[in-house]
């Protein structure tokens, strides 16, 4: 009973993680956006781990790579365009 309600708040935690980044993104504020899409990549391969999701996983393995690299991409935009 008790797995079953952590279970779903780590899962409406993912939702809600992934929704919040996408609503960030699409306000331009890419540094935040990314920030919490790194996060909700991590809820989502815990997830997929616990409910042996390979599938779920190995996308959120490869979705958090792309979000660092846009992240640390963003930030060297950001400097570049400063010069």
């Amino acid at each position: 009973m008790l797995y079953t309600i952590l279970f779903q708040i780590l899962n409406y935690s993912g939702l809600l993680a992934t929704l919040l980044a996408v609503w960030f993104f699409s306000s331009h504020k890419y540094k935040i956006g990314f920030l919490i899409s790194i996060l909700s990549c991590i809820l989502w391969i815990a997830i997929a781990y616990i409910d042996n999701v390979w599938s779920l996983l190995i996308l959120n393995a490869i979705l958090l790579i792309l979000d660092i690299r846009g992240y640390f991409k963003k930030d060297i935009q950001k400097i570049t365009q400063k010069i």
